[in-house]
């Protein structure tokens, strides 16, 4: 399917389904999900199938996907994130970091409700960055009246240094305006390391520092993070392992913003 004509299908149905001015309304359930799902699907020869089958058990309302291709050789010119949602009956959008294989490379949200704007972010690359990385940024209308900024990302495997200043940009990106926020992404950094602690100050982590890379993991680099941090509430967290389909685990949390 076309990526451009399944997006504006999209909003399409989000204009039918939404009117603007809705009070937003507290407290509201959700369930989020994060996923690196391995140079789009490498591990599964570039299947969706499996992905969905994986998605589909656990529900989520909303998922952040890293490595993910877009029209790239190696995966057969795919549109991963497109048929992906297709299978799952999702709304997906990508977001490019950079251009690979004659096609792109690099995040994606899934919604399960219609998505009403949405804006692809460069995050800086300071000496020493590997790879240009970027962040996807979703606002999504829940039927019951409450709004949602979600965001995916992927940050540089290089040094704590350069995660330190990608993670800032996040927070330039994404902390302005009243309405509730979450993010999730491969972080490629570990609890104690300055990207989170102190780049992430500002966020409630939603769940704890179990591992979540590789498959049979065994550090975290994986997450989830809410804010306003005082109103996001984790209900449950699960770490999803050996899943055989990715070198990353899934990662899942219940949450409520109250």
């Amino acid at each position: 399917m076309n990526y451009k004509l399944y997006h504006g299908i999209i909003l399409l149905c989000w204009l039918f389904a939404f009117q603007p001015g809705i009070a937003q309304t507290s407290p509201f359930h959700l369930k989020i999900m994060s996923f690196n799902v391995c140079r789009s699907g490498e591990l599964t020869q570039y299947s969706v199938t499996p992905f969905a089958d994986l998605i589909r058990h656990y529900q989520p309302d909303v998922v952040a996907l890293q490595e993910v291709d877009y029209k790239v050789a190696r995966s057969n010119n795919m549109d991963f994130a497109t048929e992906l949602g297709a299978a799952l009956g999702m709304f997906p959008v990508f977001g490019k970091a950079i251009s690979y294989q004659g096609g792109e490379y690099g995040i994606a949200v899934l919604s399960k409700y219609p998505i009403s704007a949405f804006q692809t972010y460069a995050l800086p690359a300071p000496d020493g960055t590997k790879e240009e990385r970027a962040v996807l940024i979703t606002e999504i209308g829940f039927p019951s009246g409450q709004n949602l900024k979600f965001a995916s990302t992927h940050l540089d495997h290089s040094s704590d240094k350069v995660r330190s200043v990608m993670a800032s940009a996040l927070n330039s990106y994404l902390l302005e305006g009243e309405m509730p926020i979450i993010v999730g992404g491969d972080f490629n950094a570990e609890p104690e390391e300055s990207a989170i602690v102190d780049g992430m100050q500002q966020w409630k982590q939603i769940g704890d520092d179990s591992p979540t890379h590789p498959d049979n993991p065994i550090k975290k680099i994986d997450y989830l993070f809410g804010y306003p941090k005082e109103k996001c509430v984790t209900i449950s967290y699960q770490v999803i392992k050996k899943t055989g389909i990715s070198d990353h685990c899934p990662v899942l949390a219940e949450i409520k913003f109250q």
